[in-house]
């Protein structure tokens, strides 16, 4: 399982505001995890077979789709803006994915990840 603090740390080196030998700051670090428990919990309100995973712990199959979908959120805090209709699409883009994991049954019922 990956922490709330690798994720703040991947999102930074993805927006390339850090480099691979710097470290996060704090308020940087913070503020990212703030919007990561932010669009954990609406992405739970919509549907909680999306996120099955507790908060505080990142199953490393959807790490990557958190990180992208967390940067496309805060991005324009970090100077990187974008408009509403190209972040609209690039996130449902991203929860395609997210819901491309939580693949179904026959049955229609979704299915949980099992990591051993």
């Amino acid at each position: 399982m990956r922490t709330k603090a690798e994720l703040a740390t991947a999102v930074l080196r993805y927006l390339t505001i850090i480099d691979a030998t710097e470290s996060a700051d704090t308020d940087d670090s913070n503020f990212i995890i703030e919007a990561y428990e932010n669009k954990w919990a609406e992405i739970r309100a919509h549907g909680p077979e999306l996120t099955y995973w507790k908060r505080d712990d990142i199953p490393p199959a959807v790490f990557l789709i958190m990180r992208d979908l967390v940067a496309l959120e805060v991005r324009s805090a970090f100077g990187q803006p974008i408009n509403a209709s190209e972040k609209e699409a690039e996130e449902m883009i991203i929860l395609k994915r997210l819901r491309r994991h939580t693949s179904v049954k026959s049955s229609g019922l979704p299915v949980r990840a099992v990591y051993y």
